[in-house]
This record gives structure tokens, C-alpha cells and sequence, in this order.
């Protein structure tokens, strides 16, 4: 399973877009979404910006799914100790 997530479009050129993903840089293809520019908030999955996002809307999507990250991470750590995590 692929989940995409909320990033900054840092620069633009002919082959794609290189976007900041909380750190971490990567390219991703803008052929979905052609007209992007630096500054951009967008989604990308598979490595395909898919959408533009407005700032509140990439921030939302953001804090949910690293929370939804720090839950899972939670849970797995709490049944790698034997407590079964949480119900």
C-alpha cells in the first residue's frame, strides 16, 4: 500500500518538481498537475504530485497522518513488550 503525503514544491523544471516532505527531499512527477511552482503546498503519492493543496488543508493533512504514524508506532511497540497495545 502506497500513502501519499502532504509537501512544499522547493523547484520546478522540465522533468518534474523537487518537494520537501518534513525533511526529507524528493522529486516527484508534475505530469498530474502541470502548472505547479515553487512554493506550491501539493500531495504526492507514488511519487506523483496529484493535487494542490491549500496551506491549512496540507497542514491538517500533515499533523493527521504523523499522528496516525506516532499511534501505529505506539501500538507496535506496545505488543512487541507483550501489552497487547491499545484497544
Amino acid at each position: 500500500m502506497c500513502i501519499g503525503f502532504p509537501g512544499t514544491v522547493i523547484t520546478v523544471d522540465e522533468a518534474g518538481a523537487t518537494v520537501d516532505q518534513e525533511g526529507r527531499v524528493r522529486r516527484a512527477s508534475t505530469l498530474l498537475i502541470p502548472d505547479i511552482a515553487p512554493g506550491d503546498h501539493v500531495f504526492v503519492a507514488a511519487g506523483t504530485i496529484v493535487e494542490r493543496l491549500d496551506p491549512a488543508e496540507a497542514e491538517l493533512i500533515r499533523a493527521t497522518l504523523l499522528e496516525a504514524i506516532a499511534l501505529e508506532q505506539a501500538e507496535a511497540e506496545a505488543t512487541a513488550a507483550g501489552n497487547g497495545g491499545p484497544a
